[in-house]
């Protein structure tokens, strides 16, 4: 959690189509194909889907990064399909290794991803992928499937899809991201990478380590609910290398791979979680920057996002989101315009009351909501409570959920929550850092190992630092070659 909304929205739809069905013909193939969503209607939802993306992982704040990643990517521009289209390129803020396209010509790289690439040519053609995916329409034409198996809408949820269980009136439009596209798909998009690499003038070949790289993700993935990494929406195995691999031309090694120019911009990126926007530690979440802390129920899962912090119970029957904005309302008249402002959904207040918590001015309402329901039909009630929380200039509000017959049980663990909510004066924690990438040249041939052990890196970091130079610990480094440690 980095900085706060500035509009509240219970319910965010991210398209509707309707009409007769129509056909398009497919930039790239030149074939007519099934495709319900115009490039207006395609560029419209790329707008809100970035605005969506933004508000919910935040861009990585380094502008010379930023120039980078356009000024690689936009080179391969001129070698698309859609070259009149307008390409938006941008660094997420999350540890998670990903990349992906949003409709409309709206790219990301994460900085975690970017923490393992070992050259430009390796991120030109991972750019050039999602620049593929784009220029094929993958995304629409998979959400026009979609809208006709669902007649017409696609929603998804805020929360993970465990906590949404208990939150059908909390919705964003977020799920084009996690669209999984068909082997076909990926391999169109990888051979559309290979070809806008290639023209712009970088070694396409590049594309292999990257994905040796990536296979090894796998080892190390963990649990948690965050953004999909790399393998979750670009499903990679042996027989998609190996079509990579013939779609390479003898030629292509001698094309441009530029290891120092990428591994420059390398130097000082903030590498794994950044516990300034937030950590959890001994069942308590802290805040550095905003300054505040609160504890985790026994247990229970956390995810962590510049939009909100959400908690929701292993059972997946209970959630909890914490959202702050600025106002100068007091708890009180601002719980009331947040119950103003839920739409579509049916609520009935069943107490209220102004309190104290740790000094700072609050209020809480605990409701039962439903969805709007037809004639005849019972929608399942959900039992809410709503904490704000008056903190410099702040409304911290906690949004506790359970099914209605589940909340008895809950009650306590999310008033205890609540009520541990305090200001963060703790120097120690205060201070806290990231890690963060360094870049050093090998001042003579030896082993990495060896560099390491000469660069006072700690053993136990040795791991990590060989995969993120995709290098094993007894690889000769050579004179002069930048290596990536952390500081």
């Amino acid at each position: 959690m980095r900085f706060p909304p500035r509009r509240i929205a219970a319910v965010i739809v991210l398209a509707a189509v309707s009409g007769a069905l129509s056909c398009a013909v497919n930039p790239v193939t030149g074939k007519q194909e099934l495709m319900l969503v115009s490039e207006a209607k395609e560029i419209e939802m790329g707008k809100a889907t970035d605005e969506s993306i933004r508000k919910e992982y935040g861009l990585y704040q380094d502008a010379a990064l930023s120039a980078y990643l356009n000024t690689v990517a936009r080179r391969m521009v001129p070698y698309t399909h859609r070259r009149a289209l307008e390409y938006h390129f941008a660094v997420l803020d999350t540890p998670v290794e990903n990349a992906f396209a949003a409709p409309g010509g709206y790219i990301y790289v994460t900085r975690g991803l970017l923490a393992m690439m070992n050259s430009e040519a390796e991120l030109a053609t991972v750019v050039g992928h999602e620049l593929g995916h784009v220029n094929a329409r993958h995304s629409v034409r998979e959400y026009s499937k979609q809208l006709l198996l669902t007649g017409g809408l696609v929603v998804g949820s805020l929360l993970s899809r465990d906590v949404a269980k208990v939150a059908p009136f909390l919705m964003v439009g977020l799920q084009v991201l996690f669209l999984k596209f068909s082997r076909d798909d990926e391999y169109q998009a990888d051979s559309l990478g290979v070809l806008y690499s290639r023209g712009a003038g970088y070694s396409p070949a590049q594309m292999i380590p990257f994905f040796r790289s990536i296979q090894k993700l796998e080892e190390k993935a963990g649990g948690g609910m965050k953004l999909p990494n790399f393998l979750s929406t670009h499903p990679l195995t042996e027989k998609r290398i190996e079509e990579a691999e013939k779609m390479l031309e003898p030629q292509d090694a001698e094309r441009n791979i530029l290891r120092n120019e990428l591994l420059a911009k390398m130097d000082g990126l903030i590498y794994g979680e950044d516990p300034r926007q937030g950590y959890v530690e001994a069942d308590a979440f802290y805040h550095p920057e905003m300054r505040f802390v609160f504890s985790i129920p026994a247990g229970w899962n956390v995810q962590n996002t510049p939009r909100q912090v959400v908690v929701a119970s292993k059972d997946e029957k209970a959630g909890m989101i914490l959202t702050a904005e600025e106002t100068d309302l007091s708890p009180d008249l601002y719980l009331g315009r947040r119950i103003e402002a839920l739409e579509n959904v049916r609520i009935q207040e069943v107490s209220r009351t102004n309190r104290m918590i740790n000094g700072l001015r609050a209020a809480r309402g605990t409701y039962l909501v439903s969805e709007e329901a037809g004639e005849g039909q019972a929608p399942p009630v959900t039992a809410v409570d709503f904490d704000c929380i008056a903190k410099n200039g702040m409304i911290y509000t906690f949004t506790s959920m359970a099914a209605k017959a589940d909340y008895p049980s809950f009650r306590n663990t999310f008033d205890r929550t609540v009520r541990s909510f305090a200001n963060l004066s703790d120097p120690k924690r205060l201070a806290v850092q990231p890690k963060k990438l360094a870049v050093r040249r090998a001042g003579t041939a030896q082993t990495l190992k060896e560099f390491l052990a000469g660069q006072g890196v700690p053993s136990d970091k040795w791991p990590t630092i060989a995969f993120l130079n995709a290098l094993a610990l007894e690889d000769k480094v050579e004179k002069g070659r930048l290596i990536k440690i952390m500081k």
